[in-house]
């Protein structure tokens, strides 16, 4: 067949995509139009989801069906005469707070799947393709959610299972078998679904959340040693996804830092001023003055101030309170410093080394963590030796080893924030830089329980002792009530991320 023909030909044959018909052919495009919808999908039914009606509702829901059936075979005459009664009362309620969780939960996990696939397949992202499966943390938040979808799906069945056997209830002869089971069961049914909301109250709580992996991730292994305890500490609870748009974030961040100013200080001293603001310790107008002091005013806005932005001030607020949550003891070092250098204690300002520890007060299931803190406040570069002794612990002793850069204290006690002079929003960032911050793991057996001792030694490179400590924790079984307690304060760290930003007057 000559050229001619086979293009005559193809003109012949007939169109398979006729107007008004496009197929994308493009993955990435499809991926993202995907995840999108998923996500717009998951925020508007979850946050409408985790409404506190909505959740009082969900309680209520099968204490009243497991009432209304005990009464009804306790007192015959009282029971729904048909299944109308059962539908006009029940359906309505059933739909509300039974199929937004559903919905929010499958949701949340169709958009994970394509997070996942979309970060697989991108070139043009922040590091490249990626596979986030494999990364450290990735298989537990996927277990999290899991384990939300599976929780949805109980409480649906019990609420629609129980509602039914009410209503079969109601067509059923009266005082039969049949009848009494019936009812019997949709009382038990009912009280199954109260009990069930209530312990799962904590997941439909943590939907609608602009960052939904966070609440489900926790730090698989982290350095001994940290460089700064509130920028590391941010970092590591990050999770793999959320991870890599702070990359992106951050790379913004040190291009709007003022020449002159070290930018991995600098970073330290931000996170520093939104502690302070959050404890109530610096107004916004004091807070944004000193911001202003090494950033430039007109990239404040984008970087700190900008609602649309996944992480800005009160988001940065809500990660840092997310870190308090998962290591106390570290923000603990933080707080005693500043005590130490506004009040000018005698350790801070007259010894040539400062010691600070501190370590969890309870240790679940045998595992705590030890943080350290220590300074070398001569004029030289000095070497220093930290022993941790855990008695029935393991290991039994550990050794450390560093050279510290010289850090000579103030003179005498500084102001939290002072014009003109350095106050405490210079000297801790400066102390925690120059200094060492180490992050211990201790534990002990799962059979020992009660209080256990830990001891850390400084001594000088030639062994002798310089300071030691003994702390004091207690070690116990994990319970509901510990996850309980964990899930509340970690709903009120979200919290931060919906209150206003503050107003500039820049």
């Amino acid at each position: 067949m000559k050229a001619g023909e086979e293009v005559e030909l193809a003109a012949a044959l007939p169109d398979p995509y006729g107007h008004g018909f496009v197929r994308s052919e493009n993955p990435l495009q499809r991926t993202v139009e995907k995840w999108q919808r998923q996500e717009e999908l998951r925020m508007k039914v979850g946050t409408f989801a985790r409404r506190r009606v909505l959740l009082l509702l969900r309680l209520l829901l099968g204490l009243s069906v497991a009432i209304v059936a005990l009464v009804s075979v306790l007192f015959p005459e009282t029971a729904p005469p048909n299944p109308g009664y059962v539908i006009l009362f029940w359906l309505g309620p059933l739909t509300l707070c039974i199929l937004p969780p559903l919905l929010a939960g499958e949701a949340m996990w169709q958009s994970i799947q394509a997070r996942i696939s979309l970060r697989e397949i991108d070139d043009d992202a922040i590091g490249g393709k990626l596979s986030l499966r494999s990364q450290p943390g990735m298989d537990r938040i996927l277990e999290g959610l899991t384990d939300v979808r599976r929780h949805n799906s109980v409480n649906a069945l019990l609420a629609f299972s129980a509602v039914f056997l009410l209503g079969l209830g109601t067509v059923i002869a009266e005082d039969s078998l049949v009848w009494n089971l019936s009812f019997l069961v949709a009382m038990t049914l009912g009280f199954a679904h109260t009990f069930h909301s209530y312990f799962t109250t904590d997941a439909v709580r943590q939907q609608g959340d602009k960052m939904p992996c966070l609440v489900h991730h926790a730090p698989t292994h982290h350095p001994t040693q940290l460089g700064s305890i509130l920028g590391e500490l941010i970092v590591l609870h990050l999770d793999p996804d959320l991870y890599l748009e702070w990359l992106e974030w951050l790379n913004e961040f040190r291009k709007s830092i003022l020449p002159g100013y070290d930018k991995d200080q600098s970073w330290e001293r931000v996170l520093y001023i939104l502690h302070l603001h959050a404890n109530d310790e610096l107004n916004d107008e004091k807070a944004m003055l000193e911001l202003t002091e090494f950033i430039r005013p007109d990239a404040l806005n984008d970087i700190l101030l900008d609602e649309s932005s996944k992480f800005n001030w009160r988001s940065l607020q809500r990660l840092l309170e997310h870190a308090r949550v998962w290591q106390p003891s570290a923000f603990r070092l933080l707080e005693r410093l500043q005590l130490d250098l506004l009040s000018g204690s005698p350790m801070l300002l007259r010894s040539p080394w400062r010691m600070d520890v501190a370590l969890d007060s309870e240790c679940e299931e045998g595992t705590g963590h030890l943080f350290i803190a220590l300074n070398n406040q001569s004029f030289k570069s000095t070497v220093a030796r930290i022993q941790v002794v855990c008695p029935g612990g393991e290991p039994v002793v550990r050794d450390h080893r560093f050279e510290l850069q010289p850090c000579p204290p103030p003179r005498h006690s500084v102001q939290l924030n002072a014009s003109g002079e350095d106050d405490a929003l210079d000297w801790v960032p400066r102390y925690l830089q120059k200094g060492i911050v180490l992050w211990l793991g201790v534990a002990w057996s799962g059979k020992l329980q009660g209080e256990r001792y830990v001891q850390v030694i400084l001594r000088d490179d030639e062994g002798v002792v310089i300071e030691s400590r003994v702390l004091r924790t207690v070690v116990k079984n994990r319970n509901v009530s510990h996850y309980r307690h964990k899930n509340k304060k970690l709903e009120q760290a979200r919290a931060w991320s919906s209150k206003p930003l503050p107003k500039t007057h820049l």
